[in-house]
């Protein structure tokens, strides 16, 4: 007994010393889970990423241009002197020749051109460009389900809390009653087993106390994990009202989802991409025209490099056309593959679809049980505590056994735990919704 006095102390003593901690709104928890949840990070990079490419896509449709400049250094000799004889006993001799050294210098520009590639390039930039827009529908999928989870985290932690104060009014009741028997049973009115049995009442009432904060402790870790804030006694979360909202009926909902949502919007995406993938790669069958065009201008001392102009110059412009014939069926495999990719798209939208589907009915049906739920809770609160009101009135009248308080006593609070339990799961229950339409 005198433990659990103690453990009750302890906790009384941490909440307490948690009224100086930092307090954060649900709000204040998505904005940070945003900016440190690691998915989302990854997401935005890939959008990043995604943009990058389709620049790159766009940048084919136009020219590309190189500027080049070389020096070049070119050394003869030394030669031994020659000999020759010209007949009659004369010779001719040469003398040796020094080193020659010849220096050339050149700069010139260049253009590249493809005018006709099947088609490749446009297919591919918008194959590419679709790719990046589901990658942006991903992105709200994910923020989307971060909400989701920071809000069942908060109201985790939330519902602990109250949980908690549940129990401090369970204790308060039962030091209250306990001190009413002792009374009691010194004055001779109350037998020793009444008193014993309230004593146990209590303990049972104070443990639950403890194992109640313990679990408002864990699931507040829970919550400071998932935003990113490290773990400690100083992370408090702020107290919110949970209020009921109108919703639609199944069929408005399942409309919505299937015009609005991320999920489907980015399958549609993923299969429009799917499809200029198999177009780009049918414009390999078909021929290629291109065009390539250098001039240049070339000087033999690096003085004379400031003189480039009409003199010591070359153009040079081809237009080729080309066409492939045989490439060890590379060509035959790559067509293959994307044809593979286009029907796992298809199968992909389908699921999605479904899934979609029996997700909103799922969460639908889920918030009309939750709200029926509630109202059950809610008439048995009043109801245990009316029950509780009349009991402990009768019994100080003597026309109550103690068996009926203990009973009436354990109803209040089991009462009190089912309705804070329905409120919760009716606040989860709508965020279920909200995140089933993507929202």
């Amino acid at each position: 007994m005198k433990i659990l006095l103690y453990m009750t102390l302890i906790v009384t003593w941490c909440l307490g010393a948690a009224v100086s901690a930092k307090v954060y709104t649900l709000p204040e928890c998505i904005e940070l889970a945003k900016q440190t949840d690691r998915k989302l990070i990854e997401s935005r990079n890939a959008m990043h990423t995604a943009g990058s490419d389709l620049w790159e896509r766009a940048g084919q449709f136009l020219p590309s241009v190189s500027v080049s400049g070389s020096y070049g250094r070119t050394g003869n000799g030394p030669t031994s002197a020659q000999y020759r004889e010209l007949g009659g006993g004369i010779v001719d001799t040469s003398p040796p020749q020094r080193v020659n050294t010849v220096r050339s210098y050149s700069t010139g520009i260049g253009l590249d051109y493809t005018l006709f590639d099947g088609l490749r390039n446009v297919w591919g930039y918008l194959g590419t460009k679709a790719s990046k827009q589901a990658t942006e529908y991903s992105n709200r999928i994910i923020v989307s389900n971060l909400v989701f989870g920071v809000k069942e985290k908060y109201y985790s932690a939330l519902k602990a809390k109250r949980d908690y104060e549940v129990a401090q009014g369970a204790v308060k009741r039962s030091a209250e009653l306990l001190k009413l028997f002792e009374e009691k049973y010194s004055l001779g009115s109350a037998s020793l087993s009444e008193v014993l049995k309230q004593r146990v009442q209590s303990g049972n009432d104070q443990l639950t106390l403890v194992q109640t904060d313990n679990q408002y402790r864990v699931n507040l870790d829970d919550l400071a994990l998932t935003i990113g804030v490290e773990p400690s006694d100083d992370f408090e979360v702020a107290q919110i009202e949970l209020r009921k909202e109108e919703v639609k009926e199944l069929p408005d909902l399942i409309r919505e989802v299937i015009t609005d949502h991320p999920s489907l919007l980015g399958a549609d995406e993923a299969l429009a991409s799917s499809k200029y993938g198999v177009r780009l790669q049918y414009g390999e069958y078909l021929p290629t025209l291109s065009l390539s065009y250098r001039y240049g201008w070339g000087k033999n001392t690096f003085s004379e490099i400031s003189k480039f102009g009409p003199y010591d110059h070359s153009g040079r412009l081809d237009v080729t056309l080309g066409y492939n014939i045989f490439d060890g069926f590379s060509r035959e495999n790559r067509l293959s593959q994307a044809r593979a990719k286009l029907s796992n798209s298809k199968a992909s939208r389908v699921y999605v679809y479904n899934q979609l589907i029996q997700s909103i009915r799922a969460a639908y049906l889920g918030i009309k049980l939750a709200d029926e739920t509630l109202k059950l809770t809610e008439d048995k609160e009043r109801a245990a505590k009316e029950d509780m009101d009349l009991v402990q009135a009768k019994y100080g009248l003597g026309a109550a056994a103690l068996w009926e308080l203990l009973d009436a006593q354990v109803s209040l609070k089991t009462a009190q735990f089912d309705k804070i339990n329905a409120e919760f799961k009716y606040s989860l229950a709508l965020a279920q919704l909200q995140n089933a339409l993507g929202q």
